[in-house]
């Protein structure tokens, strides 16, 4: 056992009133074995600890050995969390995907946005896609033991030839072995398809689809999302990809809407989503919630759009019920909000800055930012900098815009445990600049208004605060 497989054993927290509590196990102690073993990973442990009596070897902070013999209920935890959530080093992906966009960033910035991750286990506990290139047998067969489940898996292509070449990896080739052994263990399945022009649609997305249609009931659901180009691509000699144009983009929903009817015929189900950019990028309406079918892929992008309208026209309508009376006498001038966001983003939030002006007695505008960080081609909310937010800003400024009393930001361009952008600006650091209050909000429609109720004191539950809140949401 070597120090830097018992150093990710190392426990974070001791649930209160739990066995390990009991035990006086403290958050810096090091899990050392269960019965006598090692614990491989994250999966490892939950199987190995849910029985009726087990041996734990734990290191103690000083050094010293302490040896527990438990006897529990089969299903009880012991209550331990750890520094590490694999209990192991994550894996890294041994691919070189011609729309990787990690291999489009620019140097300089912190290195935990250089890492690719492609960890099997990791798309159970956070939902990652991973592409199912860098697993032994063995190894992939262990995990598919646990039948946990769904699994999230980066297709792209189901064409042996094309999805080695883009993702140059000559072990690319068997994603439909892999994929029939996940549904025949009764494992659900989620599938992406980031689409490269000329590359994998068309034709190609055609047999992917026919392929993956043939996998059956555990089939969940199959995302279709446009390649993410930055200005950097050039200067780091890439493989040359075009973006969608708004021909490109309808010909893509085309293909969509023609497979959601074949789905529905044959399944019930439409199964099969194109991303949110492609309306836009189209130029058509983004589909109502109930089109989405529960939102299998929402974090991908998918249905976010419509799942904002429809959280923020439920939110609105609850306030206004409970909303007695409006006052006539608004402060001259009104309280003046701005929201920040994404080029995307916009349309949809400025179609409620009336609404929310009314109801709240505010002045509430939505400004979209452009990315001159990672270039204008990037128009998705959560890849905004702290330097697009200044640039932005003085550009107003220096046109005589109005100085807002405070700016909402949404939690997606934060670092998921830390107030901190992509390109390490803080949120101090960026209210030093601008000499505005900022206010972080959940990135939801109910995030929004949330913030506005305590702002404003309107709606705000009995013993809320105005305090900048933190959300959950990772870019790394």
């Amino acid at each position: 056992m070597t120090v830097h497989s018992v150093n990710n054993r190392k426990i974070s927290e001791v649930f209160k009133d739990s066995i390990a509590d009991e035990l006086g196990i403290v958050p810096g102690d090091i899990l050392f074995s269960l019965d006598g073993k090692e614990v491989r990973d994250v999966f490892d442990y939950r199987t190995r600890v849910m029985t009726e009596s087990l041996t734990a070897t734990f290191i103690r902070q000083d050094g010293t050995v302490f040896e527990a013999e438990i006897e529990k209920d089969e299903d009880d935890d012991i209550g331990l969390s750890f520094e590490e959530p694999l209990l192991d080093t994550c894996t890294s992906c041994s691919n070189g995907c011609i729309f990787c966009f990690i291999d489009q960033l620019p140097k300089g910035l912190r290195p935990s946005l250089y890492f690719k991750d492609d960890d099997l286990r990791m798309s159970f506990l956070t939902g990652n896609y991973v592409t199912l290139t860098n697993l032994s047998d063995p190894e992939f067969d262990r995990i598919l033991s646990y039948h946990l489940s769904p699994m999230n898996v980066s297709v792209h292509a189901t064409d042996s030839e094309v999805r080695q070449k883009m993702m140059r990896n000559r072990f690319a080739g068997n994603i439909m072995e892999r994929l029939v052994r996940i549904t025949e263990t009764g494992i659900s399945l989620n599938c992406q398809i980031v689409l490269c022009p000329g590359w994998n649609d068309g034709e190609v997305l055609e047999q992917t689809l026919t392929d993956l249609s043939a996998l059956g009931r555990h089939l969940r659901s199959i995302a279709a999302v446009p390649v993410g180009i930055t200005k950097f691509r050039d200067g780091n000699r890439l493989t040359p990809l075009a973006a969608y144009t708004k021909e490109t983009a309808a010909a893509v929903l085309e293909q969509v809407n023609r497979w959601q009817k074949t789905f529905l015929k044959e399944r019930g189900e439409r199964l099969f989503f194109a991303a949110d950019e492609f309306y836009l990028r189209a130029g058509r309406p983004v589909p109502t919630p109930s089109q989405y079918e529960g939102f299998p892929q929402l974090e991908n992008g998918v249905g976010m759009i419509s799942e904002f309208r429809s959280r923020m026209q439920t939110g609105l309508a609850r306030r206004r019920r409970r909303k007695t009376s409006i006052s006539t006498k608004k402060p001259i001038p009104p309280p003046y909000i701005m929201v920040l966001s994404g080029v995307d983003a916009e349309p949809c939030l400025n179609s409620f800055a009336d609404q929310m002006s009314v109801l709240y007695n505010i002045s509430l505008e939505v400004i979209p930012v452009v990315n001159y960080f990672f270039g204008e081609m990037i128009t998705v909310t959560g890849l905004l900098t702290g330097q697009d937010f200044v640039r932005t800003f003085e550009q107003m400024r220096r046109k005589g815009h109005r100085e807002p009393d405070l700016i909402l930001l949404p939690d997606c361009t934060l670092k998921a445990d830390e107030d901190i952008f992509l390109d390490d600006m803080t949120v101090n650091e960026l209210q030093e600049k601008l000499a505005v209050p900022i206010r972080i909000t959940r990135a939801t429609g109910e995030g929004l208004l949330e913030a506005l109720d305590e702002y404003t004191g309107i709606f705000a539950r009995t013993g809320q605060k105005n305090h900048n809140k933190r959300g959950m949401k990772n870019d790394e």
